[in-house]
């Protein structure tokens, strides 16, 4: 609790202090007085016993009055703001009669006593004196100058041959304890006041810690709200933004005004800008409420890299970059979607901000750990900049020129790469050159030995590779609701990059138009079935059964989950929601004419 009145503080503690000493100073008073009864009585020569007898009888009684004093402070309830400034004045009104009683020792025994009575009167005195001082109040320090008063007049009176220089020597004395003891004063008061300054900063810190847990429980609370509410929304999020896209771009192929390209041209980068923004925030959210879990298996690295060419090659291609993939023959056990989306976000970052040279994503073995590393030719970050670049909104600029992406970071990107290494327990680095380029390393964790009846996957020689930029003459085949040629669909943007498409809803349509045809398509795609028919696996192969030979598939899933059953060749997944530039990625890699042998990878 903070002191509302810090002076009544001081004052309590002061006279808490007072009282606190006063059963010593009483005990030293009562032995004075047994002292100097000795000297007096114990002595034949002592020609004072009723100036004696009633000087002890005044002494005694101020040493009661104050023991009692000390009782009743002591037995009391605690004393309120009111009572201080009482016992206060009680304690200085004893203390006043004590110095009288000692003066008045000294104003009536000295001039009788012998030269030892007196040397013992004026020793003990001193002590008192010397004690009282140390308590430093100013109450003391008046009885103090009171004694030292009445003992100067003695020296003055009975002194024969240098009255004056005996008084000013012990009037020094006095006054040398009177400063002492003033000193002592104002030391003991700052120390009192330094003690409830720091009580009432330390109050005030425990007020504000407070009010800042409190804050932080609140941000907590509302970060919590805000994970839980896109967790629950992204479906609902995601449909919309996903039918702006395919909307956008049926307006970009359907138009024929060409005042209107730019107009075009910038709501789909600003779409486009809109449902990155919104893939980068569901990521951060589904990292921040722990819904994202490390399952590591097996995997070859050539796997991440297919997928990675999947989406990567046409952009490179459109900017006019080189692309390369090295180590896919090492194999690792950790978690490949979490790996995938690490290298997702670095490769993505590497081609936005590399305008000439090209890229690589490479894999080699470190001791028992794997170096991951995506090397760019790009403009290079300043190295000071560099412990911040991976902070949420952060965004480095081009150390110059200006930037010609017409999609510019958005400052998450990096942010989930270190969030994702720090699920997989994998040291994250970088090292850049301005002007230069870039280069991010990921050290996976150690590759244990597998374990009993787990074996790493054997590794394949010949990986398919995107090389056609055009779908003129090809013909696609298309079965599902979702994907009909109509104005907006995934069919009309086929349509629209030349190929030549059938469209089907439901399976037994298919199958029957399957039956009457010569051709063998060049490419199936499957979406979404009725719920009472086959599903889209099935409806592969019997459509492979149908033209008697290899078709290549494509076959739209539900989540990153889903996997292409063992033994099903030239089938992949493509997760919905279907942007644009991903079907247009993956129908050129599944229409590659040619395949190339990597040793590497």
């Amino acid at each position: 609790m903070v002191p509302l009145d810090p002076a009544s503080d001081v004052l309590a503690d002061r006279v808490g202090s007072l009282y606190a000493q006063l059963p010593a100073s009483v005990v030293g008073q009562a032995m004075g007085v047994v002292v100097i009864a000795a000297l007096f009585l114990v002595m034949p020569e002592s020609p004072v016993p009723d100036i004696l007898a009633g000087w002890l009888l005044l002494a005694v009684l101020a040493l009661g009055w104050r023991w009692r004093l000390y009782r009743c402070y002591r037995t009391q309830p605690a004393p309120q703001v009111a009572d201080w400034t009482g016992w206060r004045r009680r304690w200085e009104l004893s203390t006043l009669l004590c110095a009288v009683v000692w003066s008045l020792a000294m104003v009536w025994l000295y001039p009788l006593g012998t030269e030892l009575q007196r040397a013992g009167l004026i020793a003990l005195l001193a002590c008192l004196c010397i004690g009282s001082a140390a308590a430093g109040h100013g109450t003391t320090l008046v009885g103090i100058a009171l004694m030292g008063l009445a003992t100067c007049w003695q020296f003055f009176a009975t002194s024969a041959a240098a009255p004056w220089a005996d008084t000013l020597a012990v009037a020094g004395v006095f006054l040398g304890v009177v400063l002492v003891g003033h000193h002592q004063r104002q030391s003991f008061t700052r120390l009192l006041l330094y003690k409830h300054r720091s009580e009432r900063l330390a109050a005030q810190l425990a007020a504000e810690k407070d009010i800042a847990d409190q804050a932080r429980l609140d941000a907590e609370a509302a970060t919590l709200a805000r994970t839980q509410f896109f967790i629950a929304a992204s479906h609902d999020l995601r449909q919309p933004l996903h039918a702006l896209v395919l909307f956008t771009e049926s307006l970009r192929l359907r138009n024929r005004d060409a005042a209107l390209e730019p107009t075009i041209t910038s709501i789909g980068a600003s779409v486009d800008a809109l449902e990155a923004l919104f893939d980068k925030l569901l990521d951060l959210t589904s990292i921040d409420s722990g819904a994202i879990v490390v399952e590591p298996k097996w995997f070859h690295m050539r796997e991440v890299y297919a997928r990675l060419k999947l989406h990567f090659e046409p952009q490179a291609f459109d900017k006019g970059l080189g692309l390369d993939f090295v180590g896919g023959r090492h194999a690792v056990r950790t978690d490949p979607l979490l790996v995938e989306r690490i290298l997702r976000n670095l490769v993505s970052n590497a081609i936005r901000y590399t305008e000439d040279g090209g890229l690589l994503v490479s894999c080699r073995v470190r001791g028992d750990l794997l170096l991951l590393q995506v090397w760019d030719t790009g403009v290079g970050i300043d190295p000071r900049l560099l412990p911040s670049i991976f902070d949420e909104f952060y965004q480095v600029r081009a150390p110059s020129g200006p930037d010609q992406s017409p999609r510019k970071g958005l400052g998450l990107g990096l942010a989930i790469v270190r969030r994702l290494s720090e699920l997989l327990k994998a040291p994250l680095s970088v090292r850049s050159r301005p002007g230069h380029g870039t280069v991010f390393s990921l050290l996976l964790p150690p590759m244990a030995m597998p374990a009993a009846g787990e074996a790493p996957p054997a590794p394949a020689s010949v990986v398919p590779t995107w090389v056609s930029p055009t779908l003129a003459g090809r013909h696609v085949l298309l079965v599902g609701a979702e994907l009909d040629v109509g104005p907006d669909s995934p069919g009309a943007m086929l349509q629209a990059w030349g190929a030549l498409v059938s469209a089907f809803a439901d399976a037994p349509t298919v199958l029957d138009w399957a039956a009457s045809q010569a051709r063998v398509p060049d490419l199936l795609v499957v979406g979404r079935l009725p719920p009472h028919e086959r599903s889209g696996i099935d409806l592969v192969r019997a459509l492979r059964l149908v033209f008697g030979g290899a078709l290549p598939a494509v076959l739209l899933s539900d989540g990153e989950g889903e996997a292409v059953p063992p033994g099903e060749a030239d089938l992949h997944l493509l997760a919905r929601p279907v942007a644009p530039n991903r079907l247009r990625a993956m129908v050129n890699f599944k229409l590659s004419t040619r395949t190339i042998s990597h040793p590497d990878l």
